[in-house]
């Protein structure tokens, strides 16, 4: 009986923890990517003519 409630015990704090860790990962993903953001938009702001900026022009055909 001790051996199950020690299985059981485990698979509980195994679960939760890869929960919380899902989570976290998620939080962090989301944080760099709006500081990505924030710093693009703000070197963009710093120099507007840089043509790294500047969206990439489509190609049309003439027929």
């Amino acid at each position: 009986m001790d051996t199950i409630n020690t299985l059981i015990d485990a698979s509980i704090r195994g679960t939760l923890l890869g929960i919380t860790i899902f989570f976290w990962g998620c939080g962090l993903a989301a944080i760099w990517k709006w500081l990505f953001g924030v710093t693009k938009k703000f070197l963009h702001w710093l120099c507007p003519n840089c043509k790294w900026f500047q969206p990439k022009q489509e190609v049309k055909d003439t027929e």
